[in-house]
Order: structure tokens, then C-alpha cells, then sequence
């Protein structure tokens, strides 16, 4: 009993040691996570397709375009916290998320491009 008694208090300092904002944001983050994990576990999301081209490899595309989302998602999240976010700076970065968008399913309609899932990728796919 004085086991759980210690974790509970322990769990009770950190979220008294943290602002209500930063507590919000800690939970936040932890639902996303396990809702990330539970459609991972149940097969109909693969999470490695995020970053491969075919299934195999890694795709600098695909890594380079998820980094630039995190990051311009990061800029206007600390923009809008700090209420310095402009319509301009914003409108850029819808500009951005959709032109990387548009243009990758551009280029996958020029040149009949089939995107394939982890699972569905043989290994005599891999190049």
C-alpha cells in the first residue's frame, strides 16, 4: 500500500509542479499516442508507410515532408501561443500543407504512381 501510495504522490506533485496549460498539453499528447497505438495494433493503419516509398526503404521525400509539417506546425503553435500569429504567416502555412499535398498527388497522377503498403510490398519489390 505505501508503493502506491508513493506513486500517487509523486503523479500528484508533478501535475502541481506544471502549469494547467502544460498539464492540458501533457494529456493531449499522451490521447494522441494511444490512439496512434491502438489503430497501429489493430492493422488498419501502418505507420511505417509514413516513411517509405515502397515498403522497404525509407523515402528522403516522405521524411523530409513530415519533418517540414512537424516544424512549420511547431512555428505556428508557438506563433498563435504567443499571439503574434498573422493572417499572412498563417495563410503561408496553409499554402505550404496544401502545396505539398497538390503536388505530390500531381506527381503520382503524372506518372501512375501506386502507393503500396507495407504489408502489401513483396520483397523481390525492393529496389
Amino acid at each position: 500500500m505505501d508503493f502506491l501510495h508513493s506513486i500517487i504522490s509523486s503523479v500528484g506533485s508533478f501535475f502541481l509542479a506544471i502549469s494547467f496549460p502544460q498539464s492540458i498539453w501533457i494529456f493531449s499528447m499522451a490521447m494522441i499516442l494511444f490512439y496512434l497505438w491502438r489503430v497501429q495494433a489493430s492493422g488498419k493503419l501502418d505507420l511505417v508507410d509514413m516513411v517509405t516509398k515502397n515498403g522497404n526503404s525509407v523515402s528522403l521525400t516522405k521524411v523530409l515532408q513530415l519533418l517540414g509539417g512537424v516544424t512549420a506546425t511547431w512555428v505556428i503553435m508557438n506563433l498563435t501561443m504567443s499571439n503574434e500569429l498573422s493572417e499572412s504567416i498563417f495563410g503561408l502555412y496553409l499554402a505550404y500543407i496544401g502545396g505539398v499535398e497538390g503536388y505530390s498527388k500531381f506527381l503520382a497522377a503524372r506518372y501512375q504512381y501506386e502507393e503500396k503498403s507495407v504489408r502489401d510490398t513483396k520483397p523481390e519489390d525492393a529496389e
